[in-house]
């Protein structure tokens, strides 16, 4: 990936000469110059920062880190959540007002990131409650699928991951105590699932080297590794699962400090329940007119039966998803609704392991040197019954895979993701709000729709509300599991009868809830999106160019939504919610 070290309001001039969509105030004064002190920082904060998430170091380009994963023992967290707390002393310290514009945007960027991880480690205990947080440093995805360097180069580096692999289990094992049961059943997903991809797909993929000494280390690391990850999902299965009955809830405090910290949005837990429930009333009301047009007088149940009738074979899910790409491409450029930059999307079925969700993308850092990136589908699993084979096609019908592909690659997470890998600092490009990298890929579905993506087609309309539902469901489930006494079996039926989601797919929306509470960001960050939208576009008379706001706000890096409007708006005080 190209790293243009341009301000974003430089480069969304040379990308579209936005003409009226000038930058907002700056940050400080333009004499600010940056401190000593707060360069020192934010090179310890990095060092930090990736001493402990080395893999994300890797994935962001920096191939230093490919071969490393970070310790996870109770000693080493308790020296990162010491080492964060001392940054965090030291950032405050800094006078903002001191530093350049992007300096202090990048200080309140890195103040957040430390605040967010401690937080979660310290204050929530995420280590000690859910087995999947040391799976995080076992993904080997992109040292596979990034040809950056040789591929002996790249298994060398893989093998001194799998050497860490049965520290990290035996971490696990030491640390998570009393698991809450939604996260045991999840994560034995993932670590029943990896043990075959290391002895299967990574075997195979790695298995054009020929070199003896290396393969023979490969072996030994691999087995190891498995047989650490299959001991560790029986442990879990026989002795944990049985009697988990840990809490997952962070309750009404927490759940609101999560918020304001890490998508900028204080408001009481009723009061963001009820910005909820009006989006789905006004979901539900838009689904009922668009099936009055597919199904009349039928409901909208039968029309997403319409829909499903316009399923993909089921060795096509992949291919049919390919072929999505392109049209979306030219709908970009042909309606002016984004700046194409270079790169391009290749889809891939999901590996066994990380089947928790219909789809996701893997998209190089800003220092990589290939921009491609890796969109991945859920097939139809061989082990599923003919009835479980049908629901699953009906309901992932060809427009809802196209919506899908619109979320996660042109206009959604791709196209967001080509702009932010060109923001001006490091902090910029790696320091994301989940908010905003979400709300802005679930906004794109139904701007696309309205645009004309498929001639405005009612079918892609409806299938662009059932997947807007689902998230609304998010929206409302993360609340009441978090805050309200919601139990995963309650949220379940929420995702069947307002969502119209299958009940595979509705238990695996509940479970996620417990674990991802952030996940109500998918509507709450478009919601936002939408507001910041109406406001500039009445600022700008009741006209606005879409393709200088898309590409100015994409040009902004993603720090939580406010922080983006406030600056493209000129506006300091303001607020989505008023």
């Amino acid at each position: 990936m190209l790293d243009t070290r341009a301000t974003p309001c430089l480069l969304a001039g040379l990308l579209i000469g936005l003409g009226g969509f000038g930058c907002a105030a700056p940050d400080s004064g333009p004499d600010a110059m940056d401190s000593p002190d707060f360069d020192a920082v934010t090179e310890e904060f990095f060092q930090v920062f990736f001493g402990f998430h080395p893999s994300e170091a890797a994935e962001a380009g920096l191939h230093e880190y490919d071969a490393l994963t970070g310790r996870r023992d109770a000693g080493a967290i308790q020296e990162y959540v010491d080492a964060l707390g001392g940054l965090e002393a030291r950032l405050e310290a800094i006078d903002p007002s001191t530093l350049s514009p992007d300096a202090a945007l990048d200080r309140k960027l890195i103040l957040r990131h430390v605040q967010g991880e401690l937080f979660w480690l310290d204050e929530v205990g995420t280590f000690r409650k859910d087995p999947r947080f040391y799976a995080s440093q076992m993904d080997l995805s992109l040292l596979l699928l990034l040809d950056y360097a040789p591929l002996e180069e790249r298994m060398e580096a893989i093998v001194g991951r799998l050497d860490a692999f049965p520290d990290l289990v035996g971490a696990a094992r030491e640390n998570v105590v009393n698991p809450p049961a939604p996260f045991v059943e999840t994560a034995l997903v993932t670590y029943r699932g990896l043990p075959g991809f290391l002895r299967d797909n990574l075997t195979e993929a790695l298995a054009p080297v020929k070199n003896p000494e290396l393969q023979g280390r490969f072996v030994a690391a691999r087995d190891a590794a498995a047989d650490a990850l299959e001991r560790y999902a029986a442990y879990l299965a026989e002795e944990v699962q049985p009697t988990a009955s840990g809490d997952y809830a962070l309750g009404p405090e927490r759940y609101r400090k999560m918020n304001a910290l890490l998508a900028d949005v204080d408001l009481p837990v009723d009061q963001l329940e009820e910005i909820g429930r009006t989006e789905l009333a006004r979901l539900q009301a838009l689904g009922d007119s668009l099936a009055e047009r597919i199904a009349p007088g039928r409901g909208i149940e039968a029309a997403f039966a319409v829909l499903g009738e316009d399923s993909p074979d089921a060795e096509a899910i992949v291919s049919t998803a390919g072929g999505d790409i392109a049209g979306l491409v030219e709908f970009l450029e042909a309606g002016r609704i984004g700046t194409i930059l270079p790169g391009g999307v290749e889809v891939k079925e999901i590996p066994a392991f990380r089947r928790t969700n219909f789809a996701y993308i893997i998209i190089p850092g800003p220092f990589e040197a290939t921009n491609t990136g890796f969109y991945f589908i859920h097939p139809v699993e061989e082990s599923w019954s003919a009835r479980a084979r049908s629901d699953f096609l009906r309901r992932n019908n060809r427009w809802t895979i196209l919506n899908t592909s619109a979320h996660e690659a042109y206009p959604g997470h791709y196209h967001h993701w080509t702009h932010l890998n060109r923001s001006p600092t490091k902090a910029q490009q790696l320091l994301t709000a989940y908010v905003t990298t979400e709300g802005w890929a679930h906004y794109t579905e139904e701007m696309s729709w309205r645009e004309g993506l498929a001639d405005m087609n009612p079918r892609l309309g409806l299938a662009v509300v059932q997947d807007a539902l689902l998230r609304a469901v998010r929206y409302l489930s993360s609340i009441g599991l978090h805050t309200k006494g919601m139990s995963v079996e309650e949220s379940e039926q929420l995702f069947r009868a307002l969502a119209y989601q299958d009940s595979v797919n509705a238990h695996q929306q509940a479970l996620r809830g417990t674990y991802d509470p952030q996940y109500l960001n998918y509507t709450l960050g478009k919601i936002m999106i939408r507001r910041m939208r109406a406001d500039l576009t009445e600022a700008r008379g009741g006209k606005i160019d879409l393709l200088g706001f898309h590409d100015e706000f994409m040009a902004r890096g993603a720090p939580p939504v406010p922080w983006i409007a406030r600056r493209i708006l000129g506006d300091v005080e303001w607020q989505p919610f008023r």
